[in-house]
């Protein structure tokens, strides 16, 4: 099939073709008699691929960039076959031009990734070494245009058997100069693993990445397209002992309690399998980490039975928490994410896909029904691994192209909008910080085991005293049974004895300096946990500054409105002596001195709050406190919260104060509006007494007596277990910026507290949450008899 066009429009072509027709490439790529502005092509690798980078540099405009791969197979839209039926084809090539209508400049640059040492076994620099020298050649870098990743794309293309994918990118976030996303793949080739290549339009390079910045045309978009057939199996399991540069796993650890366990061994464990077993069991299932709520897979390249390892064809690193996956629906898959990805965005121009071999090679019967991209100018390649944000396997990533004049789009309708553009910040920090949290969880995890060791050797520290001892006792065994003849026994118990001793000597001297370091680090501890403390005062002395300072604030308002009320007051009572009594003026101006003299009570009970004195606590009667506030907290919450009172007729006596009172019922019905939301729902305030005795005392920290008992219940949103427990530390807050200063509730807690009353709430997700204040009640003084 020489010469087979694929699918092509104003912005992109494809073309499927083979070395012996590359003379006709420049008509075949060319626009309207314009020359593409940038041209991909990727080379199956039983071409010399050398030679077909000098051909079609010789034939294509000196204008037009040029970047080449090789791959483990092509693809390419509309041709017979298939998407997949390029790589079919020993001599493939597979060519996608780009217009000037479509990428305004590209700007492509070339990485050397100091590999070398990973190609010949002999590893000579450690990974941060490795990661420094790329962040180094990185910074020589200089893009032809201004990177926003609004309008520019990184395209990036590495040898694919570098093994430096995960060095490249942590150097480049290292860098902090590219502030866009890195899309593509690792060249591929045969699968013997001897060769790979790319080529960045003047030299064909190995132990390097090629970087092609993309930049929009006005009015172009790009998208950015992830599909992958895995799910999570509920498995999971931390990497311990590994050989990043090798990509290798020998052991796993359990956060929880710190067994260590091969890894070969913990995975015939949970499969329940034999070793001989797992390779057939994995070929439905790999293996991936979670990154932003997505999986990223790192596929298994090997078992290695005898040396009880596990090598991986993408970076694996200590601390990471691989999660086993199983395959699902290829073809069903991918097309459900592409209608999702396509959802609310005009159709595209065309796009660049790069897709495992992984992926080919385990769903081969099923590649001919991948219809999916038929209709589009598509084309790519199957590689050695996949770039997006991070090194990942057995994923389909691709970017896709979009022109709002409605190219491409059947309704017609421009708008576009995509999460990795729109979201990019986010994705880029995650993708940044990928890297540190490995690096993180590793040094937590060496340090507990540091911990476990020194506890291990502490708690068995009379181990080698006994020991000694044992032998000893052998030793005084054989002399008695010993002739006066050399005896081996003897002298090999002596030597026996010798070694004991001198281990007993050095595990002593071992756990001297461990005892100084643990002391070293429990003074460090100290410091650290002594700053943290003081700053956290500092921190709620400037809150508790800042909440005085608003208290005055409102207080001084809450003066100056009651000065306006005065006279509103005074006038329409002056009025309504001129107005006649049995008519609508004169009802409408009793309903204007009604609200004013309401809002008067609300001034002054926040002139009272604003002055309010904690040394002012003495005999308060609950009902009627809260009687007294109930008009200041209904203009606190919105209409559609329903505020429900259920107060005792009894008195109800109680040491507290009525300020106070005020603004604790205050913060418990506004956290409680809060929770019910814009949906509507119920608050309920109780008040009533209680009688605890022994038979509560368990279910309640305080002791048996009787108590008043208020009551704040709302049918809001409602906490889980890990919320509700740190609901009264301070600045602990689950709103958002803004909203929230995590003081209302501890500031609560305290007033009851310096009551001597008791707190306590109960929530559940979905179900609404209940907060009870417990005071003592006050006895009744004795009646005086002579009264």
């Amino acid at each position: 099939m020489p010469g087979a066009i694929g699918r092509s429009n104003r912005f992109i072509r494809t073309l499927a073709t083979d070395a012996a027709d590359l003379c006709d490439v420049p008509g075949r790529l060319a626009f309207d008699d314009d020359p593409p502005a940038f041209v991909l092509g990727f080379v199956s690798p039983a071409l010399p691929f050398a030679n077909v980078a000098e051909d079609l540099r010789s034939v294509l405009p000196q204008e037009s960039r040029l970047v080449l791969v090789s791959t483990a197979g092509e693809l390419c839209s509309g041709v017979p076959g298939g998407l997949y039926h390029p790589g079919e084809r020993r001599d493939g090539i597979v060519l996608q031009a780009f217009s000037s209508d479509l990428f305004a400049d590209v700007s492509i640059h070339s990485v050397p990734l100091h590999s070398e040492d990973i190609r010949t076994g002999s590893i000579r620099l450690s990974h941060e070494q490795r990661v420094d020298a790329i962040r180094r050649e990185l910074e020589a870098i200089e893009p032809a245009f201004p990177l926003d990743c609004h309008d520019t794309v990184a395209l990036l293309f590495i040898d694919g058997l570098s093994a430096s994918e995960s060095c490249l990118m942590e150097a480049i976030y290292a860098s902090g100069r590219f502030p866009v996303l890195f899309v593509g793949g690792s060249a591929g080739g045969t699968l013997d693993f001897l060769n790979t290549w790319v080529y960045d339009g003047r030299r064909v390079l190995d132990n390097h990445a090629v970087i092609a910045f993309l930049r929009m045309a006005p009015g172009k978009r790009y998208g950015v397209f992830k599909s992958q057939n895995f799910r999570k199996t509920g498995l999971s399991f931390t990497i311990l002992d590994c050989d990043p540069i090798r990509r290798t796993v020998t052991s796993v650890i359990d956060p929880e309690n710190l067994e260590v366990t091969g890894f070969i061994d913990a995975l015939c464990r949970s499969l329940q399998c034999q070793p001989d077993e797992l390779e057939r069991l994995l070929v439905s299932h790999t293996f991936a980490v979670e990154l932003d709520s997505g999986l990223f897979v790192r596929s298994v390249a090997g078992i290695n039975r005898a040396k009880g390892r596990v090598s991986f064809f993408c970076d694996v690193n200590a601390g990471d928490e691989l999660f086993l996956v199983e395959a699902t629906d290829f073809i069903g898959q991918t097309k459900s994410d592409f209608a999702a990805f396509l959802r609310d965005k005009p159709g595209p121009v065309g796009g660049i896909l790069n897709d495992c071999v992984l992926r080919r090679i385990n769903n081969g019967p099923n590649l001919t029904g991948m219809t999916v991209f038929d209709d589009l100018p598509v084309a790519g390649f199957s590689t050695f691994g996949e770039i997006l944000g991070i090194n990942v396997n057995q994923t389909l990533s691709a970017l896709f192209f979009f022109a709002d004049d409605g190219e491409g789009d059947p309704a017609g309708h421009g708008g576009f909008r995509d999460d990795y553009v729109a979201r990019f910040p986010i994705h880029y920090g995650h993708f940044q910080n990928y890297f540190h949290r490995a690096r993180n969880t590793r040094l937590r995890m060496l340090n507990r085991l540091r911990q476990s060791l020194i506890r291990d050797l502490v708690g068995r520290g009379d181990a080698p005293g006994t020991l000694y001892g044992r032998v000893k006792q052998i030793g005084a065994y054989t002399e008695q049974i010993a002739t006066q003849a050399a005896d081996p026994l003897g002298s090999a118990v002596d030597d026996l004895l010798d070694a004991v001793r001198q281990a007993t000597e050095e595990r002593e001297a071992v756990a001297e300096v461990l005892s100084l370091r643990e002391a070293e680090l429990r003074f460090a501890e100290e410091r650290r946990r002594t700053a943290e403390t003081r700053a956290e005062l500092e921190g709620q002395l400037r809150e508790a500054q800042k909440l005085e300072a608003l208290g005055c604030l409102a207080g001084g308002l809450a003066h100056e409105i009651n000065n306006m009320l005065q006279p509103i007051i005074g006038l329409t009572e002056l009025v309504m002596e001129d107005v006649p009594p049995d008519c609508q003026a004169q009802k409408n101006l009793g309903r204007v001195i009604e609200a004013a003299q309401r809002a008067q009570r609300i001034t002054q009970q926040v002139l009272t709050f604003s002055h309010s004195d904690p040394a002012a606590t003495g005999p308060l009667q609950l009902g009627s406190a809260l009687r007294n506030v109930a008009d200041m907290v209904d203009v606190l919450v919105p209409r559609n919260v329903e505020l429900v009172w259920r107060i005792a007729t009894t008195p109800l006596m109680v040491r507290a104060d009525e300020t106070q009172m005020a603004q604790l019922l205050i913060n418990l019905i506004r956290n409680a509006a809060d929770a019910i939301g814009p949906s509507g729902g119920t608050i309920e305030i109780a008040a009533d007494a209680v009688q605890l005795d022994g038979a509560t005392d368990g279910a309640w920290p305080h002791p048996a007596g009787r108590y008043a008992a208020l009551t704040v219940r709302d049918t809001g949103c409602g906490m889980d277990a890990a919320t509700l427990a740190r609901i009264f530390d301070p600045f602990f807050t689950t709103k958002t910026v803004g909203h929230g200063t995590g003081l209302g509730l501890p500031v609560v807690h305290g007033i009851v507290a310096g009551w001597g009353g008791h707190i306590h709430a109960d929530s559940g997700v979905g179900q609404g949450t209940t907060i009870r204040v417990l005071l003592p009640v006050i006895p009744p003084e004795p009646a005086d008899p002579w009264s």
